[in-house]
Protein backbone atom coordinates (compact mmCIF):
# COMPACT_ATOMS: atom_id res chain seq x y z
CA UNK A 1 0.00 0.00 0.00
CA UNK A 2 1.21 4.05 -0.77
CA UNK A 3 0.29 5.55 2.42
CA UNK A 4 0.20 9.56 1.78
CA UNK A 5 0.01 11.61 4.94
CA UNK A 6 -2.24 14.56 5.36
CA UNK A 7 -1.46 17.49 3.37
CA UNK A 8 -0.82 19.79 6.32
CA UNK A 9 2.42 22.42 6.92
CA UNK A 10 4.70 19.96 7.70
CA UNK A 11 7.94 20.12 10.14
CA UNK A 12 8.98 23.52 8.57
CA UNK A 13 7.17 25.42 10.81
CA UNK A 14 3.49 27.51 10.42
CA UNK A 15 1.59 27.60 7.27
CA UNK A 16 0.44 30.56 7.65
CA UNK A 17 3.52 32.95 6.90
CA UNK A 18 6.71 32.49 4.82
CA UNK A 19 7.54 28.62 3.56
CA UNK A 20 11.25 29.72 4.01
CA UNK A 21 11.55 27.36 7.13
CA UNK A 22 9.86 24.44 5.39
CA UNK A 23 12.14 25.20 2.51
CA UNK A 24 15.12 24.80 4.38
CA UNK A 25 14.29 21.93 5.90
CA UNK A 26 13.70 20.31 2.93
CA UNK A 27 17.18 21.15 2.29
CA UNK A 28 18.80 19.04 5.28
CA UNK A 29 19.63 16.18 3.28
CA UNK A 30 21.92 18.00 0.75
CA UNK A 31 23.42 19.80 3.51
CA UNK A 32 24.32 16.13 4.88
CA UNK A 33 26.06 15.68 1.53
CA UNK A 34 27.87 18.38 1.24
CA UNK A 35 29.73 18.00 4.59
CA UNK A 36 30.17 14.43 3.83
CA UNK A 37 32.12 15.75 0.67
CA UNK A 38 33.88 18.48 2.65
CA UNK A 39 35.74 15.53 4.64
CA UNK A 40 35.98 13.03 2.23
CA UNK A 41 39.58 13.07 1.37
CA UNK A 42 39.27 11.27 -1.86
CA UNK A 43 38.13 13.84 -4.49
CA UNK A 44 36.11 11.06 -6.51
CA UNK A 45 34.23 9.97 -3.51
CA UNK A 46 33.56 13.60 -2.39
CA UNK A 47 32.01 14.19 -5.75
CA UNK A 48 30.04 10.68 -5.87
CA UNK A 49 28.44 12.58 -2.64
CA UNK A 50 27.87 15.60 -4.59
CA UNK A 51 26.59 14.14 -7.17
CA UNK A 52 23.57 12.67 -5.18
CA UNK A 53 22.01 16.01 -4.06
CA UNK A 54 18.90 16.51 -4.95
CA UNK A 55 17.14 19.77 -6.11
CA UNK A 56 13.39 20.51 -5.89
CA UNK A 57 11.49 19.98 -8.97
CA UNK A 58 7.86 21.73 -10.02
CA UNK A 59 5.60 20.38 -13.03
CA UNK A 60 7.50 21.84 -16.02
CA UNK A 61 11.31 21.54 -14.71
CA UNK A 62 13.41 19.32 -13.20
CA UNK A 63 15.91 21.71 -11.35
CA UNK A 64 15.07 25.03 -8.90
CA UNK A 65 16.93 26.05 -6.49
CA UNK A 66 15.36 27.30 -2.64
CA UNK A 67 15.29 30.65 -3.34
CA UNK A 68 13.24 30.49 -6.78
CA UNK A 69 10.86 27.76 -4.38
CA UNK A 70 10.29 30.16 -1.29
CA UNK A 71 9.67 32.99 -3.26
CA UNK A 72 7.39 31.89 -6.28
CA UNK A 73 5.67 29.82 -3.30
CA UNK A 74 5.42 32.99 -1.30
CA UNK A 75 4.24 35.39 -3.84
CA UNK A 76 1.19 33.54 -4.83
CA UNK A 77 -1.21 34.35 -2.01
CA UNK A 78 -2.82 37.02 -3.49
CA UNK A 79 -6.42 38.12 -1.28
CA UNK A 80 -5.17 35.47 1.51
CA UNK A 81 -6.06 36.95 4.81
CA UNK A 82 -2.70 37.35 7.35
CA UNK A 83 -4.21 33.91 9.08
CA UNK A 84 -4.74 31.92 6.08
CA UNK A 85 -3.21 28.56 5.27
CA UNK A 86 -0.59 29.70 2.51
CA UNK A 87 0.64 26.32 1.63
CA UNK A 88 0.48 22.81 2.28
CA UNK A 89 3.31 19.95 2.28
CA UNK A 90 1.85 16.70 1.55
CA UNK A 91 4.53 13.52 1.73
CA UNK A 92 4.32 10.68 -1.04
CA UNK A 93 5.66 7.53 0.54
CA UNK A 94 6.37 4.06 -0.80
CA UNK A 95 6.38 0.74 0.52
CA UNK A 96 9.51 -1.56 0.33
CA UNK A 97 7.88 -3.48 -2.50
CA UNK A 98 7.65 -0.68 -4.49
CA UNK A 99 10.72 1.03 -3.91
CA UNK A 100 12.12 -2.58 -4.69
CA UNK A 101 10.04 -2.69 -7.97
CA UNK A 102 11.19 1.04 -8.83
CA UNK A 103 15.25 0.00 -8.26
CA UNK A 104 14.82 -2.81 -10.01
CA UNK A 105 13.78 -1.54 -13.03
CA UNK A 106 16.61 1.62 -12.71
CA UNK A 107 19.48 -0.98 -12.57
CA UNK A 108 17.82 -3.41 -15.19
CA UNK A 109 16.89 -6.11 -12.27
CA UNK A 110 19.92 -5.95 -9.59
CA UNK A 111 18.80 -5.89 -6.31
CA UNK A 112 20.05 -3.24 -3.97
CA UNK A 113 19.01 -2.46 -0.21
CA UNK A 114 20.63 1.13 -0.62
CA UNK A 115 20.42 3.81 -3.28
CA UNK A 116 24.55 4.11 -2.72
CA UNK A 117 24.89 1.16 -4.05
CA UNK A 118 23.69 2.55 -7.54
CA UNK A 119 25.69 3.89 -10.23
CA UNK A 120 25.49 7.61 -11.47
CA UNK A 121 22.89 6.34 -14.46
CA UNK A 122 20.95 3.99 -12.57
CA UNK A 123 20.49 6.91 -9.74
CA UNK A 124 19.69 9.63 -12.41
CA UNK A 125 17.17 7.06 -13.99
CA UNK A 126 15.69 6.22 -10.56
CA UNK A 127 14.88 9.77 -10.06
CA UNK A 128 13.97 10.55 -13.39
CA UNK A 129 10.97 8.01 -12.30
CA UNK A 130 10.22 9.58 -8.97
CA UNK A 131 9.73 13.05 -10.42
CA UNK A 132 7.38 11.65 -13.08
CA UNK A 133 5.31 9.80 -10.66
CA UNK A 134 5.23 12.83 -8.61
CA UNK A 135 3.96 14.86 -11.48
CA UNK A 136 1.39 12.21 -11.66
CA UNK A 137 0.32 12.24 -7.91
CA UNK A 138 -0.08 16.34 -8.61
CA UNK A 139 -1.90 15.94 -11.68
CA UNK A 140 -4.70 13.29 -9.84
CA UNK A 141 -4.29 16.42 -6.78
CA UNK A 142 -5.54 19.13 -9.52
CA UNK A 143 -8.38 17.00 -10.72
CA UNK A 144 -9.45 15.93 -7.17
CA UNK A 145 -11.01 19.64 -6.18
CA UNK A 146 -13.40 18.94 -9.49
CA UNK A 147 -12.38 22.57 -10.46
CA UNK A 148 -12.13 22.17 -14.17
CA UNK A 149 -14.74 24.20 -15.49
CA UNK A 150 -12.64 27.29 -13.25
CA UNK A 151 -9.59 26.03 -15.20
CA UNK A 152 -7.88 23.64 -12.98
CA UNK A 153 -7.56 20.89 -15.04
CA UNK A 154 -3.81 19.36 -14.10
CA UNK A 155 -0.73 19.72 -12.04
CA UNK A 156 0.49 22.73 -14.54
CA UNK A 157 -2.14 24.64 -12.87
CA UNK A 158 -0.77 24.70 -9.59
CA UNK A 159 2.08 26.28 -8.04
CA UNK A 160 3.86 23.15 -6.21
CA UNK A 161 7.59 21.94 -6.14
CA UNK A 162 8.50 18.23 -5.12
CA UNK A 163 11.77 17.78 -3.30
CA UNK A 164 12.91 13.88 -3.79
CA UNK A 165 14.74 12.31 0.22
CA UNK A 166 16.34 8.91 0.15
CA UNK A 167 17.00 8.91 3.80
CA UNK A 168 14.82 8.94 6.98
CA UNK A 169 15.99 9.34 10.36
CA UNK A 170 15.17 7.52 13.55
CA UNK A 171 12.93 10.04 16.09
CA UNK A 172 12.95 9.01 19.83
CA UNK A 173 9.39 7.65 19.73
CA UNK A 174 10.31 4.66 16.98
CA UNK A 175 10.12 1.60 18.57
CA UNK A 176 14.14 0.59 17.44
CA UNK A 177 15.14 3.65 19.88
CA UNK A 178 12.69 3.02 22.41
CA UNK A 179 14.27 -0.52 22.84
CA UNK A 180 17.60 0.58 22.49
CA UNK A 181 18.43 -0.99 19.01
CA UNK A 182 19.07 2.49 17.07
CA UNK A 183 19.91 6.23 18.53
CA UNK A 184 17.59 9.07 17.43
CA UNK A 185 18.95 10.83 14.71
CA UNK A 186 20.23 7.70 12.97
CA UNK A 187 19.95 6.88 9.33
CA UNK A 188 16.98 4.33 8.86
CA UNK A 189 18.33 1.18 6.96
CA UNK A 190 17.38 0.03 3.21
CA UNK A 191 15.62 2.08 0.80
CA UNK A 192 13.83 4.94 1.91
CA UNK A 193 13.22 7.13 -0.79
CA UNK A 194 9.77 9.55 -0.46
CA UNK A 195 8.37 12.74 -1.93
CA UNK A 196 7.78 16.14 -0.31
CA UNK A 197 5.49 18.25 -1.63
CA UNK A 198 5.23 21.93 -1.07
CA UNK A 199 2.08 23.35 -2.54
CA UNK A 200 0.64 26.56 -3.13
CA UNK A 201 -3.17 27.29 -1.64
CA UNK A 202 -3.87 29.65 -4.24
CA UNK A 203 -3.60 28.29 -7.89
CA UNK A 204 -1.32 29.67 -10.75
CA UNK A 205 -3.70 32.16 -11.42
CA UNK A 206 -4.49 33.09 -8.00
CA UNK A 207 -8.32 32.99 -8.52
CA UNK A 208 -8.70 29.62 -6.94
CA UNK A 209 -8.14 29.15 -3.20
CA UNK A 210 -7.48 25.63 -2.45
CA UNK A 211 -7.63 23.81 0.82
CA UNK A 212 -6.62 19.40 0.43
CA UNK A 213 -7.54 19.51 4.32
CA UNK A 214 -11.33 20.80 4.09
CA UNK A 215 -14.06 18.45 5.60
CA UNK A 216 -15.85 18.18 2.45
CA UNK A 217 -15.43 15.94 -0.51
CA UNK A 218 -16.88 17.10 -3.70
CA UNK A 219 -19.45 19.52 -2.52
CA UNK A 220 -21.91 21.56 -5.20
CA UNK A 221 -22.51 24.97 -3.70
CA UNK A 222 -24.12 28.37 -5.15
CA UNK A 223 -23.70 32.20 -4.61
CA UNK A 224 -25.76 34.33 -6.24
CA UNK A 225 -25.62 32.80 -9.86
CA UNK A 226 -22.55 31.12 -9.81
CA UNK A 227 -22.23 27.36 -9.16
CA UNK A 228 -19.15 25.90 -8.09
CA UNK A 229 -17.69 23.22 -6.36
CA UNK A 230 -15.45 22.72 -3.17
CA UNK A 231 -14.29 19.96 -1.73
CA UNK A 232 -11.45 17.36 -1.56
CA UNK A 233 -11.35 13.87 -1.25
CA UNK A 234 -8.33 12.77 0.40
CA UNK A 235 -9.01 9.13 -0.22
CA UNK A 236 -9.87 9.14 -3.96
CA UNK A 237 -6.44 10.77 -4.12
CA UNK A 238 -4.64 8.14 -2.49
CA UNK A 239 -6.66 5.63 -4.82
CA UNK A 240 -6.02 7.51 -7.83
CA UNK A 241 -2.10 7.57 -7.16
CA UNK A 242 -2.09 3.88 -6.45
CA UNK A 243 -3.43 3.23 -9.78
CA UNK A 244 -1.27 6.02 -11.55
CA UNK A 245 1.99 3.95 -9.84
CA UNK A 246 0.40 0.27 -11.31
CA UNK A 247 0.39 1.73 -14.39
CA UNK A 248 3.30 3.63 -14.73
CA UNK A 249 5.57 1.13 -13.54
CA UNK A 250 3.69 -2.07 -14.64
CA UNK A 251 3.24 -3.00 -11.11
CA UNK A 252 1.16 -6.23 -10.31
CA UNK A 253 -0.33 -4.79 -6.45
CA UNK A 254 -1.71 -7.84 -4.44
CA UNK A 255 -5.47 -7.71 -2.80
CA UNK A 256 -3.15 -6.98 0.74
CA UNK A 257 -1.44 -4.00 -0.75
CA UNK A 258 -4.36 -2.36 -1.91
CA UNK A 259 -5.38 1.42 0.62
CA UNK A 260 -9.43 -0.33 -0.32
CA UNK A 261 -8.59 -3.42 1.22
CA UNK A 262 -6.59 -1.87 3.82
CA UNK A 263 -8.90 1.05 5.06
CA UNK A 264 -11.90 -1.85 5.05
CA UNK A 265 -9.76 -4.20 6.66
CA UNK A 266 -9.33 -0.91 9.58
CA UNK A 267 -12.76 0.73 9.82
CA UNK A 268 -14.89 -1.42 7.90
CA UNK A 269 -18.51 -3.37 8.63
CA UNK A 270 -18.00 -6.89 9.59
CA UNK A 271 -19.52 -8.31 6.14
CA UNK A 272 -16.93 -5.74 4.13
CA UNK A 273 -14.22 -7.17 5.74
CA UNK A 274 -15.11 -11.18 6.02
CA UNK A 275 -15.30 -10.44 1.85
CA UNK A 276 -12.64 -9.10 1.56
CA UNK A 277 -10.46 -12.02 3.86
CA UNK A 278 -12.25 -13.95 0.86
CA UNK A 279 -10.31 -11.86 -2.03
CA UNK A 280 -7.17 -12.24 0.00
CA UNK A 281 -7.12 -15.94 0.53
CA UNK A 282 -8.65 -16.80 -2.87
CA UNK A 283 -5.81 -14.61 -4.48
CA UNK A 284 -2.86 -16.27 -2.18
CA UNK A 285 -4.47 -19.77 -3.17
CA UNK A 286 -4.56 -19.23 -7.03
CA UNK A 287 -0.94 -17.75 -6.50
CA UNK A 288 0.26 -21.28 -4.44
CA UNK A 289 -1.35 -23.09 -7.33
CA UNK A 290 0.70 -20.92 -9.97
CA UNK A 291 3.76 -21.93 -8.27
CA UNK A 292 3.21 -25.39 -8.05
CA UNK A 293 2.72 -25.14 -11.90
CA UNK A 294 5.79 -23.53 -12.34
CA UNK A 295 7.86 -26.36 -10.26
CA UNK A 296 6.34 -29.07 -12.36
Amino acid sequence: MMPISKPHSSAGGNNTGSSANLVEYLDKENQELDKLALNEKDMEKGQEHLDRKQGFFSHENDHHSKIDVQDTIDQNKRKLGQNDAKFYAPTINFSKKELNHLTQKATNGRKIQNVSEMSKSEFDRYNQSLREYGRSAMNNYAENFNRQEKGLRHGGDLVYFGKIEHQRKYKGTDPEVLNGSAKSGENKLGLQSHIHIIVSRKDKSQRLKLSPVANEKNTKRTIGKNNYTVGFDRKEWITKNERAFDQKFQYQRKEVEKFEVQNTLKNGSPEEKYKIQNRIEKEKAQEMSNNKSLEL
